[in-house]
């Protein structure tokens, strides 16, 4: 009776006006110190854990209530560096506004509260959240102290999960976050770990199974390029087995800690490659868990937040986690959520059976930041309140985890610092996003439950004809092709910068290979690897204006012969505001014969394009054709 009397007023709404949001009273009455909800019951073991109720996963309170968590991360004071810099201003705002971290941190904790997020995330300062009595997530993280496999001149950090410096170097940090905060093992405000944040899972060459190939060019006398060899050898058995399926005349095992690539000309070298990648990941995973199990028994792992959705990396650190935590933002698109939600999320679970944890990140434009994935801080709550209502509403889902507490200052670690927090960096609320998202977190219990389906929707008030809204999207879509110059190289070089952007790249005409017509642009890698070899096609201020009412489509045909990193069509545009954004159509690598690759995508404000261009980066080569943009529109 309670748990009906609890629903029904959750779902008590009015309209106050046309262009005014339903309001939600608050019920702090149904719940436990923790926040727990205790309209269902779970068992009672004295910490956090998950349990499985009917056919719904939840988080379960010390006290044995059903718990879904909506976490707020970065909860810091001492805010984000400026680049190249000892300036931090938020930290700076916040020491003139309150003089002291203390008085600061009742203010956040208070605000959170409000706001309706039951959690303080990772990267928190101590101030918040061990005294704000709300649970909380922690963060340790790997250390760098192992070898980083991924080349010089690359993005990202992997180690050396092999080497003995890679545990030594996380046991380090386990003990260290110890010392830092003592009571943190016994603590029963403590949901549980996050082990890393987001690792270069995708290797040089930011795709699927590269990491592998980073591991093969170690040198000989490294632990991964070992550990290569040692799995290898213990799969086949014997060398004239390997040969055999390889088809490679191979003298020892030995001989594979010289070759430093290793060409995926047979399905069967991709299958073993990805097997070792699957293997990279367990040891991860392992080592890594089997470390912090010493010092807690009691609390939760939540893995290391991937923001890829590999299979390998999902089923290894599956595996070895409690609750699946995963960084990957791309699933709310702002204004709309993506149409491979229910596939990827069902794909996660169907692998690992463990309940998930989702980041989420909405920024907007009319902060001032750039790269934003919606217009106003209206839209913001709305997008918000949305995902919130799929991910509450979906029965292996646990909780969503917003990415940060505060802007960042323009020029930061990030080179696509956008509107991030929740306050600016004058710790000022973005009220109207606020509003809508607490007004969304009172909803949880009612979404989770089954009891309620509302949505918002961005019509200028909150509509539910959501019958409407689904005929309408599957009327029939207008398509209109807009002109590009040359799109086919037919009159060659017209119209195109034909260019190295760096290295020693060589653009050209090819009459020989081309997809139509007689002609195609040909790009050849220069002798550099990855980004210090990028060469270009490219057509500047190509006179299209782009508006944010159309969906636009970007397609161009490829084929490719032993590219390295990767070959794409991207368009630049810039927007009325200034703030520029970069669309790109998937990558084409390897040896591929004419391949359509495609970008759809909308622009948040009026725009024009600032280039259009195809591009190889890397060695290898690549030839293009065909480019086409499309407009679509209802």
């Amino acid at each position: 009776m309670r748990r009906i009397v609890y629903v029904i007023a959750l779902c008590l709404i009015w309209m106050i006006s046309l262009n005014q949001v339903y309001l939600f009273a608050h019920q702090p009455e149904g719940f436990d110190k923790y926040g727990g909800w205790t309209g269902i019951k779970g068992e009672v073991t004295g910490c956090f854990h998950t349990q499985k109720i009917g056919n719904r996963w939840w988080i379960i309170t010390p006290a044995g209530n059903v718990f879904f968590a909506t976490v707020m991360s970065g909860v810091r004071f001492s805010g984000i560096p400026e680049t190249d810099s000892e300036k931090r201003p938020y930290q700076e705002t916040c020491l003139r506004k309150y003089s002291n971290e203390t008085t600061w941190a009742e203010t956040s904790i208070k605000r959170l509260k409000d706001w309706g997020f039951n959690t303080v995330g990772n990267w928190s300062s101590k101030s918040v959240f061990s005294f704000s009595r709300l649970p909380y997530l922690m963060d340790v993280d790997i250390g760098k102290k192992a070898p980083n496999v991924i080349p010089q001149g690359y993005y990202g950090y992997f180690p050396d999960v092999f080497d003995p410096l890679f545990a030594e170097s996380f046991r380090a940090n386990v003990e260290e976050k110890i010392k830092w905060y003592p009571q943190l093992t016994d603590d029963t405000w403590l949901i549980g770990y996050f082990l890393a944040d987001e690792p270069s899972w995708y290797g040089s060459k930011q795709r699927r199974g590269a990491l592998v190939d980073d591991f093969i060019a170690l040198p000989e006398n490294m632990y991964g390029k070992k550990a290569w060899r040692d799995f290898i050898a213990k799969k086949y058995g014997k060398i004239e087995n390997l040969n055999l399926a390889w088809g490679k005349n191979l003298k020892s095992f030995d001989e594979l800690l010289k070759l430093t690539i290793i060409k995926e000309n047979k399905e069967v070298i991709t299958k073993d490659k990805l097997d070792f990648f699957k293997f990279i990941a367990e040891e991860f995973s392992r080592r890594t868990v089997v470390i912090l199990k010493e010092y807690d028994q009691h609390h939760l792992i939540l893995g290391s937040r991937p923001s890829r959705h590999y299979p390998e990396v999902v089923e290894a650190v599956g595996k070895y986690t409690d609750i699946y935590a995963m960084s990957y933002g791309h699933l709310n698109e702002g204004y709309k959520i993506s149409p491979e939600f229910d596939k990827i999320i069902g794909e996660i679970y169907e692998t690992t059976g463990k309940p998930l944890l989702l980041g989420v990140l909405i920024s907007a434009v009319d902060s001032g930041l750039p790269y934003g994935t919606v217009k106003t801080q209206r839209d913001r709550g709305i997008s918000y309140w949305r995902y919130l209502r799929k991910l509450a509403s979906s029965p292996n889902i646990v909780g969503l985890s917003w990415f940060q507490y505060f802007d960042p200052p323009r020029k930061c670690y990030d080179e696509r610092a956008a509107n991030w927090g929740l306050v600016n960096e004058l710790d000022e609320p973005y009220e109207e996003a606020v509003k809508l998202i607490s007004q969304a977190n009172d909803m949880i219990y009612a979404y989770a439950s089954g009891t309620s389906t509302f949505a918002p929707e961005f019509d200028g008030f909150l509509s539910l004809k959501k019958e409407v809204a689904l005929e309408i999207s599957q009327q029939p879509l207008r398509t209109q092709t807009i002109p590009i110059q040359n799109s086919g190289f037919e009159e060659g070089g017209k119209g195109w910068k034909l260019q190295a952007w760096k290295g020693k790249s060589k653009a050209s005409i090819d009459s020989f290979t081309k997809h139509s017509g007689k002609k195609a642009l040909k790009i050849e890698g220069g002798p550099d690897k990855g980004w210090n070899s990028v060469g270009v096609g490219v057509q500047y201020k190509p006179s299209l204006a782009l508006k944010p009412d159309f969906q636009y489509k970007l397609s161009v045909w490829i084929k490719t012969k032993d590219v390295e990193n990767s070959a794409f069509a991207r368009i630049k545009v810039k927007y009325n505001n200034g703030n520029l954004a970069y669309f790109a159509t998937e990558d084409v690598y390897g040896t591929t014969d004419w391949k359509l690759v495609e970008t759809k995508f909308s622009p948040n404000e009026d725009s024009i394009a600032e280039y259009l261009g195809v591009q190889l980066v890397g060695r290898g080569i690549a030839w293009f054709d065909d480019i086409t943009l499309e407009v679509i529109k209802e």
